[in-house]
């Protein structure tokens, strides 16, 4: 199950853009991105409750955040972005941001097809030495898990949470 031509360069910009960025992610927190990019804010929203009291929390204590910049790119099957909780908070609200987060969810129909397709297309990606800091040894293991468990939500591993303190939503980058 390959993907495009078109969505393959998509792809390698989307990635080298991440690894540019953060130098330090690991082939997991390039997974998350993929699962992000294609099912936008799908997982975070199944509990809606608690999503709104998560944001409520991120809004009442914002972290030290490695971002500057309103929102990073993550697109790929939408225009999605990862919207920066701690520079929103300087001009929006937890309530603009949580419609936000519904509004993107309507829009965004999750497929794990398409995430196991992208994930598929980043293993031959690494064969070609592509992406020099993942090696297929890497992505074997990691796709057991993945294919265990039928490609579940990932969180970011321990090393980007500990340098890039990630706080951030997944919305669509017109709402923004």
């Amino acid at each position: 199950m390959s993907i495009e031509v078109m969505n393959q360069k998509k792809l390698i910009e989307l990635i080298s853009y991440h690894i540019e960025r953060y130098p330090a992610m690991e082939l997991g927190d390039v997974y998350k991105l993929l699962y992000q990019s294609v099912m936008g804010p799908a997982h975070i929203l199944q509990n809606k409750e608690l999503a709104y009291s998560y944001l409520k929390n991120e809004f009442d204590s914002p972290n030290d955040s490695y971002e500057t910049e309103l929102y990073v790119d993550i697109s790929l099957e939408y225009e999605l972005v990862r919207l920066n909780i701690p520079v929103f908070i300087k001009t929006g609200s937890v309530d603009a941001l949580y419609d936000m987060m519904l509004e993107t969810q309507k829009k965004v129909c999750p497929d794990k097809e398409k995430v196991k397709s992208y994930w598929i297309e980043l293993e031959s990606l690494i064969e070609d030495n592509k992406f020099e800091q993942f090696t297929p040894y890497q992505w074997n293991k990691l796709n057991k898990i993945l294919c265990k468990d039928v490609f579940p939500h990932f969180s970011h591993s321990a090393v980007y949470k500990n340098l890039y303190r990630p706080s951030y939503r997944i919305v669509l980058r017109e709402l923004v």
